[in-house]
């Protein structure tokens, strides 16, 4: 894949002077940046104004961006967020390196989650990123990033990238806050929305505080636990003896999105889906145009949950701790996952490409240990399909065209079609009884006569219908 420019010191950060000084420069002339988040509620407001906003306004964050004109931080809230918003004094440190922006999206109504309400702000924030040609930054309230992240976005669009993507997993809420200030990197007794002072966290105090602080959902996606997830959205190995893991993800954050490379801007995620599921997809199809960040060192993104907010067992279980068959097990529901429809194959491609998350330098342990997940992902997908992702890009060998598959592929995928049958079958009624509850009360709802909970049952068992199938999940 193409590198980033050397244009921005990565040693001796500079603010960007001008766009003439950048077109004389012979680097890509930098458009403006729309920073997008939507929220509403005191909860997210906090977060913002607390970690988010301060973490965002470090030295090689959006500091950076002071010499180009028209950048905007469009604030996508209820009315009575936004004018609580306005009295922060993090708001008004803010409003001396950006414009802020309300756009306006309306409470959340009942019959909708959030993160489906969120779609509502995205939409509009995205049309107007796509009308004025910007770069669009897309945030939630509920995260901090490393001092650099807008750095290397800098960096990014003057290579010319269209996209920036970061691995993005949950962190619980509790033990993350401890975690930064027992370790001093937060101070107790500093609120940032009242100083208006910036936040300033490296990748690596990041991840050190956040390695031990996985959300359950999180901790499930360790290939090697007893635990593993029923549906993985991500796996992760330990590096022995070093403080940090390798990641292999299904899900990431579109940190940067250039609006100018997109000729008919498809926003129908929005109405049914969430950010993170297809827009990326839908939009910006060259894989080359991607930059993909795969170095905590670079970008190190944190967003955190309740660990009360839909907890996951981390039980070891009988049959994934047996030897040999354990693994073909894990092997069959990541298969499935993958296989399932819910995946894009932008997602599925890059889902090959490592990640390293690290507190520390790297030692000798890292390589070995990258080698060995890239063993255990070509011993359960090296026959699916997938175009590489430029010359660094997907392993070869899960990356090649199998036009001419060779007798031992064919007698692979057909032992394959077993385990992947065992691993859908268990990822659904995993899915099922972890729901349980929650599908029991939409059935005393819909058997009351509520057409929306009615609704909610048949998307529910339709998604089921579709994951059996492997079918994607737009095109039901």
């Amino acid at each position: 894949m193409k590198s980033l420019p050397t244009s921005i010191n990565m040693a001796k950060p500079e603010k960007v002077i001008s766009q003439e000084h950048e077109a004389c420069s012979g680097t890509t002339v930098l458009r403006p940046f729309y920073f997008i988040v939507v929220f509403w509620g005191e909860i997210f407001r906090n977060y913002l104004c607390d970690y988010c906003l301060p973490s965002l306004l470090s030295h090689n964050n959006i500091p950076l961006l002071e010499g180009i004109e028209g950048n905007k931080f469009l604030f996508c809230t209820t009315p009575n967020d936004w004018e609580a918003l306005r009295q922060v004094q993090i708001f008004k440190s803010l409003q001396h390196c950006i414009e802020p922006h309300f756009v306006e999206i309306p409470d959340p109504p009942q019959d909708k989650s959030g993160c489906e309400h969120m779609g509502i702000g995205h939409k509009l924030a995205a049309q107007m990123a796509y009308r004025d040609k910007a770069y669009g930054v897309f945030l939630t309230p509920d995260l901090m990033v490393s001092d650099g992240t807008v750095q290397v976005l800098i960096k990014s669009a003057q290579a010319g990238f269209k996209v920036v993507l970061t691995a993005a997993l949950r962190f619980g809420e509790e033990p993350l806050f401890a975690n930064l200030r027992s370790l001093g990197f937060l101070k107790a007794e500093e609120a940032h929305s009242k100083t208006g002072l910036p936040l300033s966290l490296s990748g690596r105090q990041l991840v050190k505080a956040g390695l031990r602080s996985f959300h359950s959902q999180t901790q499930r996606y360790e290939w090697d636990a007893p635990y593993f997830s029923s549906f993985p959205c991500a796996c992760w190995w330990n590096v022995q003896g070093e403080e940090g893991i390798i990641l292999h993800s299904l899900s990431w954050a579109p940190l940067l999105c250039d609006y100018s490379a997109i000729e008919s801007h498809d926003t129908s995620t929005f109405d049914t889906w969430t950010l993170d599921g297809d827009y990326v997809f839908q939009n910006f199809k060259d894989p080359q145009d991607m930059y993909i960040v795969r170095d905590s060192d670079e970008v190190m993104l944190v967003s955190w949950a309740p660990l009360a907010d839909r907890p996951q067992s981390i039980t070891p279980n009988f049959v994934k701790r047996l030897p040999v068959v354990g693994e073909w097990v894990k092997g069959g529901i990541l298969r499935a996952a993958l296989l399932s429809g819910i995946f894009d194959s932008l997602k599925l491609q890059i889902f090959f490409l490592s990640v390293k998350w690290h507190a520390e330098n790297l030692g000798e342990n890292w390589e070995k240990r990258e080698a060995e997940s890239q063993k255990v992902l070509e011993r359960y997908l090296s026959d699916m399909e997938l175009a590489p992702i430029g010359k660094e890009g997907a392993a070869s060998k899960l990356g090649k065209d199998l036009k001419g598959v060779s007798l031992n592929a064919m007698i692979r995928r057909i032992f394959f079609i077993p385990i992947v049958t065992l691993g859908r079958i268990w990822m659904i009624s995993s899915t099922l009884i972890h729901s349980r509850e929650r599908l029991k009360s939409r059935m005393r709802e819909a058997l009351g006569g509520d057409e929306n909970a009615r609704k909610r049952i048949l998307q529910r068992f339709g998604t089921i219908w579709k994951t059996l199938r492997g079918v994607p999940m737009r095109h039901f």
